[in-house]
């Protein structure tokens, strides 16, 4: 794990000496999983404070109109990577505090909070005071399973054993992990991070970052696996250094992704990729060694896709993030958010039908 603010478990460390993995990601990062329907609302991170330590969810309409408060959570912790269920009502998340990272599931409207993970925990049993870290969820096509990423076993040369793709029931129960099943004894060889099922359930897309003997060192890439066959394929090469929340697209021939995720000093733009590794397509050119495209997802009807773009309002000098769409081709590029408050983690709901039919 790279000591950077970017990465990755068990190299964040507060002034106590203490692993903090609220600094796990990017500081503008994850988007999550669209589902085919009708576009709805688009729920993203907010920070609230000048410090950048308290995030909530919020949304808003594509137009950016309608703009609401979802979660409240204390001062010093942060929601991030939400993701809209394929019915539009409920929204998975991860609340980070200062030894928290947990899923949590509340409704659309701000209602029914409710904790996954590490429920005897509460406020949190964050490595190394004990347990587990969790982090990164995204719905499945039936909105009856959750997959996330999880950071477990002991630290040793500031590298977790474990950091791989897990699934659950919508409830938190009968947990089964994906990837890192065979670890050699020195711990895995790749950290897993941002994990999002296919429209049909099959696949899952995610995040790899090489550790210990992997090759290259510091290495990180799109990949995917094949729950029906259990194999592994690396979808992007390794010179772009890409990931930051990649999307399926909701007839599940694309993912959408950004380059240059860890390489800050640049920019970086979107593309997207067959799940196969063909054709590579760049959607965005910004070339001014400022501009970053960050968090990506589909819109429900596939003809859209949502971002997190730093710096926009307030200019290079904030450089703050705020949410944006474009086309599915990167033209006709629109601001959703015009705020200083940086804002990211976007994701695109479906709208929301009445349960009332007549």
């Amino acid at each position: 794990m790279r000591p950077t603010g970017a990465s990755r478990a068990a190299r964040c460390l507060t002034t106590v000496g203490l692993l903090v993995l609220t600094c796990l990601i990017v500081p503008a990062t994850p988007a999550t999983a669209t589902f085919d329907g009708e576009n709805g609302r688009i729920v993203f991170r907010r920070f609230t404070d000048a410090e950048q330590t308290t995030g909530a969810l919020f949304s808003a309409r594509p137009d950016g109109s309608g703009e609401r408060q979802i979660t409240y959570p204390p001062e010093g912790v942060h929601d991030r990577s939400p993701d809209v269920s394929p019915d539009g009502r409920r929204i998975v998340f991860q609340r980070s505090g200062p030894t928290q990272d947990d899923i949590f599931v509340v409704n659309a409207d701000g209602t029914g909070l409710r904790q996954l993970t590490s429920r005897s925990h509460p406020e949190g049993n964050c490595l190394p005071l004990s347990g587990v870290c969790n982090f990164t969820p995204a719905w499945s096509p039936s909105g009856r399973h959750i997959v996330f990423s999880r950071a477990f076993g002991p630290v040793e040369d500031d590298l977790v054993e474990t950091l791989a793709v897990f699934m659950m029931r919508a409830d938190g129960t009968h947990l089964r992990q994906l990837t890192q099943l065979r670890p050699p004894a020195s711990g895995a060889t790749g950290e897993d991070l941002e994990p999002q099922l296919s429209p049909d359930g099959t696949k899952v897309v995610f995040r790899r970052e090489n550790v210990r003997a992997a090759r290259p060192v510091d290495g990180v890439a799109v990949w995917v696996l094949d729950l029906r066959t259990g194999r592994e394929r690396r979808v992007t090469p390794y010179r772009m250094g890409a990931g930051d929340t990649p999307d399926w697209s909701p007839d599940g021939r694309r993912i959408v992704f950004t380059d240059h995720v860890f390489d800050t000093e640049t920019n970086a733009n979107v593309y997207t990729v067959r799940p196969d590794g063909r054709h590579l397509r760049q959607l965005t050119f910004a070339d001014d060694g400022i501009t970053r495209y960050l968090a990506t997802s589909f819109s429900p009807d596939g003809r859209w896709i949502t971002v997190g773009k730093r710096p926009s309002t307030g200019g290079p000098e904030l450089n703050a993030a705020d949410v944006a769409i474009m086309r599915r081709d990167g033209t006709d590029e629109r601001l959703v958010t015009r705020t200083e408050a940086p804002d990211s983690y976007p994701d695109w709901g479906p709208r929301v039908r009445s349960r009332h039919v007549r």
